[in-house]
């Protein structure tokens, strides 16, 4: 079985690489992506060999593939040539979603044709997120399990660190996938920027002492120097995403805020007191999170703040050979 992978954004590069690592002898893997994508950052953490995208129709047709697996995001679509080949081709396809927000918008909704970059299987790893995508009319969806959470919990189990007095804010980029996906930087009511002077704004009722900020692979520290100096009163660090362990920043962080982003639900799991703030109407709340966790506004902190969630990671998907069967139809 010779299987192809493309894939960019960090996400689903996280999803893949840590499945490639989990069944590498199960297959002749082939990974394609671009030579400073998030995707080659995560290929070089598991020591799996990657090629440059060159010509994606030529390196197809050398690597002549049994099936295509793909990852789905908003910073590029160097996926869609290869996606597009291989339907030609009737090799199957499969997009590997990684998150519980934008699914559509991935695949290039609401432009015309969008539906021709979908897979013709869609991968989903957990309850929720399978969920979403039967409701979005995703084509065949699939229970995959994932290995990359499960390496991330087994991990952060070994991660001794010292519990600082300290409000972990995860950025996001939302006034760029705002904009790039809806000509509107503020299409959801807020950017990052708007949000976190708010809790700036909010800090001493968090009760902690300093503010860490953790930017987003896709994110710059450069956009918050402004609003940060008009509160210089408050200890600020921040950090980009290699320079430190997610799961020790988790770990040492006394309560972490952030958006929909899958580190909050990390955080859940490795139980850590998390808020998924959404200052607008204009956004779901999409994580598996307690209602009590979803807050519009930060005027009244819920009373159980400063207490752990208490979540478990669900058994959820198939074995990797049943899923071999399925998209190959080969039984």
């Amino acid at each position: 079985m010779k299987i192809s992978v493309v894939s960019h954004d960090a996400g689903c590069s996280e999803l893949l690489c840590a499945l490639i690592d989990h069944e590498r002898t199960c297959a002749k893997w082939h990974i394609y992506t671009t030579a400073t994508s998030p995707m080659a950052s995560v290929c070089s953490k598991y020591a799996l060999p990657f090629e440059v995208i060159t010509d994606p129709v030529r390196q197809l047709e050398s690597d002549t593939p049994d099936l295509l697996l793909f990852g789905t995001g908003w910073q590029e679509r160097i996926e869609r040539p290869f996606v597009n080949h291989c339907k030609k081709h009737r090799i199957p396809t499969v997009a590997f979603l990684d998150h519980w927000s934008n699914y559509r918008e991935r695949f290039g909704f609401p432009d015309k044709g969008w539906e021709e970059n979908l897979g013709d299987f869609t991968a989903l790893s957990d309850p929720k997120a399978f969920e979403l995508a039967q409701n979005h009319g995703l084509p065949s969806t699939l229970k995959m399990v994932n290995h990359y959470l499960i390496n991330t919990l087994k991990n952060a189990s070994r991660v001794k660190v010292t519990s600082k007095n300290t409000l972990l804010f995860l950025s996001e980029p939302t006034a760029s996938v705002a904009q790039k996906t809806y000509s509107d930087p503020l299409y959801w009511g807020f950017t990052q920027f708007s949000a976190l002077e708010e809790i700036l704004n909010r800090f001493d009722d968090f009760g902690c002492d300093t503010l860490t900020i953790r930017l987003h692979p896709s994110d710059t520290a450069e956009g918050y120097r402004e609003l940060l100096d008009r509160f210089r009163h408050i200890p600020v660090s921040i950090y980009h995403s290699w320079e430190i362990d997610l799961n020790a920043q988790l770990m040492e962080s006394k309560i972490v805020i952030g958006f929909d982003t899958m580190a909050l639900y990390i955080g859940a799991l490795l139980g850590k007191s998390v808020i998924s703030y959404l200052p607008s109407s204009n956004r779901d709340f999409l994580l598996p999170l307690p209602q009590s966790r979803q807050l519009r506004a930060l005027d009244e902190l819920p009373r159980c703040l400063n207490e752990p969630i208490e979540l478990k990671l669900d058994n959820f998907g198939m074995d990797f050979a049943s899923f071999l069967k399925i998209v190959t139809g080969k039984h």
